[in-house]
């Protein structure tokens, strides 16, 4: 037995000895030159290609060292084009574990509104790029339990802030706000539910007020709203804006013309369409319907047009949102641009001041941005 190991390891040691000449011998340096350029570019790297401190390169690239460092302009590009040419990533985890900031924000937004709040989402992922930051983000849809786990993993990431993106309903905040606890940093949109918290709004009531005095000036004597729900927090803001336009002007604010289906859902049904122009136009005689939304607006000036109504010469009609199907519609829509780009620039900077003051009270907590009519020919 043992003579037969013997003969078999004497035969592996011959076929080594004639099979090793056929394989390539490297030397040590040109192994290490082979790890070198699979290894991921570090920090420094960068700084030495770019020509500047390694702190530097850091301000640049992982927003350390605040205002104690300064970098220009085109000091700045050229870090991040050797950086994303080296393409280095910073290790956020080991970072972290440093006791750096995360750079991480959280976002939640609730789908019911998707159209609009998909497009104050995309306002705000583009600004906290600019503002070199990453967004985690969590949809829901009028969903409590929801939130609250993403308010949970949000926190076990180490995000630095939370904004959230809700249209609240009224009564809505109460079931929400047990769900957040005192010392979190997060910006609410349209309603503070927090008293510690910021709040960027929209002014609701100033855009109703715009589209009444544009109507008004183009010589309509009877506009009229179109809303969803009359319960509703939002439809309370634009009876406000409707009053304050018509009584400014030293006219009558007939109730009668601000009218509701009473009920929320996506799109209006024909049978609600052919109520809302039944009870208001042919009815009450309004001349112009400022609607809920632009899908309203478009639905109303579709029904209006298969009713023999022309629009703007028999009914001017006017949307809120300007959504992408305003100018898609014969004749284009006039409505009002929520500025989601000045909503995303606000949001951004509470939270961030938020994080800078950690935990101090701010000057400011609550900003309002001016909505801008959008005039198109269907008025």
């Amino acid at each position: 037995m043992v003579d037969g190991v013997e003969e078999c390891g004497k035969l592996i040691l011959r076929y080594i000895k004639t099979v090793r000449p056929t394989f390539p011998v490297l030397p040590p340096f040109a192994l290490m030159s082979h790890d070198a350029r699979n290894a991921p570019s570090r920090l420094i790297d960068v700084a030495h290609e770019a020509g500047v401190s390694r702190m530097a390169a850091a301000h640049v690239l992982n927003g350390t060292g605040g205002s104690t460092v300064r970098v220009s302009e085109a000091t700045r590009q050229r870090v991040l084009e050797i950086a994303r040419r080296l393409h280095y990533r910073p290790n956020r985890i080991a970072q972290q574990l440093r006791g750096a900031r995360s750079r991480m924000l959280g976002v939640i937004y609730d789908t019911w509104n998707l159209p609009v709040m998909s497009a104050r989402l995309a306002a705000l992922e583009q600004e906290a790029s600019r503002r070199q930051y990453r967004l985690m983000i969590g949809q829901v849809r009028r969903d409590p339990a929801g939130i609250r786990e993403y308010l949970d993993d949000f926190e076990g990431r180490g995000v630095e802030g939370i904004i959230c993106l809700f249209d609240l309903m009224r009564g809505y905040d109460r079931q929400l706000r047990p769900l957040f606890h005192p010392g979190l940093r997060v910006v609410f949109y349209g309603k503070p539910i927090l008293d510690d918290a910021g709040c960027v709004r929209v002014d609701t009531a100033d855009g109703v007020r715009q589209a009444v005095a544009h109507l008004l000036d183009r010589g309509r004597k009877r506009p009229a709203l179109v809303m969803w729900n009359a319960a509703d927090e939002k439809s309370a803001l634009r009876r406000e804006g409707y009053r304050d336009e018509m009584k400014g002007r030293g006219l009558p604010v007939d109730r009668k013309l601000m009218w509701s289906a009473g009920s929320r859902s996506g799109t209006p049904s024909q049978d609600v369409l052919d109520r809302a122009i039944e009870t208001l136009v042919r009815e009450r005689r309004a001349d112009a319907l400022i609607a809920d939304d632009d899908v309203w607006a478009v639905r109303l000036i579709q029904r209006l047009k298969d009713r023999g109504c022309r629009v703007p010469d028999d009914v001017a009609v006017v949307g809120y949102d300007n959504l992408e199907l305003a100018t898609v519609i014969d004749p284009p829509l006039t409505t009002m641009d929520q500025d989601h780009d000045a909503c995303a620039r606000a949001m951004l900077g509470l939270l961030l001041e938020m994080v800078e003051q950690d935990g101090k009270p701010l000057a400011r907590r609550e900003i309002t941005i001016k909505p801008k009519l959008i005039v198109r020919k269907s008025t």
